[in-house]
């Protein structure tokens, strides 16, 4: 029982390592995109020299903002796919799979 206890721990152990990994990743690529979608935006402030320039950038505003919110809600789905698994690999690791109960029965039969 021990045993089992310690590899049950194990592979938790190992699925949160894993998922706290791709959740960092997730994390990084969204902070690089905004962060460049913000970096682009103040260049395009920058340049602003007339009113010509200003209605350009207004103009090129709403499709940024329409840019963001696709990339918002596809963020958000990718979030709660990943929640999903999580949740998924974790009850896994609780569950015994064939090979451990197959082990265990010719234990217990000594």
């Amino acid at each position: 029982m021990n045993t089992e206890l310690f590899e049950k721990a194990t592979r938790l152990n190992e699925t949160l390592v894993e998922q706290f990994g791709k959740a960092a990743e997730m994390q990084m690529n969204a902070f690089r995109r905004y962060a460049d979608v913000t970096m682009e935006q103040a260049k395009k402030v920058s340049e602003v020299r007339d009113l010509e320039g200003l209605k350009s950038l207004t103009g090129d505003q709403a499709e940024t903002l329409k840019s963001l919110s696709e990339q918002f809600t596809a963020d958000w789905k990718a979030w709660q796919d990943y929640f999903n698994e999580s949740r998924e690999q974790i009850q896994k690791v609780f569950e015994k799979a064939p090979e451990e109960v197959t082990k265990a029965s010719p234990k217990a039969a000594k």
